[in-house]
């Protein structure tokens, strides 16, 4: 396994910036984006493009959002080079993908891809949660979001995501070209950690759209929350999925779409 780390996750590049009627050369950086395959007990299953970063969370949470494993114990090697951008990984029991349905490629930037029963199982059964969090915390942690990362205040090319319990200020949070990329990253970082998730809101900046809440289902988070839009598919699921829904977080305000039992006053 490489050990040496080609790429970081932003690189210099001189443009040319046109301001005041004026061109001139300029130094800047941009967001790194590389392809990464990912093999299973010998089968090449996807090549998705994302942020050379959190490798191994993204692994566990592609995998595990994607039906190919259950729980982080279902994958008993994990390696990955990093000058060839692939990661080889053997599980206890190898799903074939064509049993897993139709892959549905996720909408946005970094294209990722799903497959329909994992979809169709994320909605059978209603999260039971009886968490409650107040508003003034959701509004303080996206402040937070939008304010903590280094890699989109330099390049202004990846979104942000993270994960609060009870709307308290996270953590961490991860970066990637794609959104549902960092919420990948984000849940197999929870699963590793076979981490308690009946409390966590998964913040986002980037827009909630239905694969988004796929993910959040798979792993039973019952709190949504970005500083954007959901899209009606994903309104209407979260409703049967017992799953609540804020968006268009500002500083005074939000908006909630589905679940608003949830969300509480100070």
């Amino acid at each position: 396994m490489s050990t040496e780390t080609p790429l970081g996750e932003m690189i210099p590049y001189t443009i040319t910036r046109y301001k005041r009627e004026q061109m001139f050369e300029e130094e800047t950086v941009v967001a790194v984006e590389i392809p990464l395959t990912f093999v299973v007990n010998g089968h090449e299953v996807a090549t998705l493009m994302c942020t050379p970063s959190h490798l191994k969370a993204y692994t566990y949470g592609f995998l595990f959002t994607s039906g190919f494993i259950k729980e982080a114990d279902d994958i008993l090697a994990y390696e990955c080079d990093e000058k060839k951008w692939r990661v080889d990984v053997r599980v206890k029991n190898f799903v074939d993908p064509e049993l897993l349905g139709q892959r549905v490629y996720t909408s946005g930037c970094g294209k990722g891809v799903m497959y329909t029963s994992m979809m169709e199982l994320s909605a059978r059964h209603p999260i039971d949660s009886q968490v409650r969090i107040d508003g003034e915390k959701i509004i303080a942690a996206m402040h937070w979001l939008q304010n903590c990362s280094n890699l989109h205040n330099h390049t202004g090319g990846v979104h942000s995501a993270a994960i609060s319990v009870k709307g308290a200020i996270p953590q961490f949070h991860i970066d990637d070209i794609g959104r549902h990329n960092a919420v990948d990253k984000l849940i197999g970082t929870l699963l590793m950690a076979k981490a308690d998730t009946r409390e966590l809101v998964l913040l986002s900046t980037g827009r909630i759209s239905s694969e988004i809440l796929h993910k959040a289902r798979r792993l039973s988070i019952p709190v949504l929350a970005s500083r954007g839009a959901p899209t009606h598919q994903s309104v209407l699921l979260a409703e049967e999925m017992g799953i609540t829904i804020t968006g268009f977080i500002r500083r005074t305000n939000f908006a909630v779409f589905t679940h608003p039992e949830r969300i509480v006053t100070p």
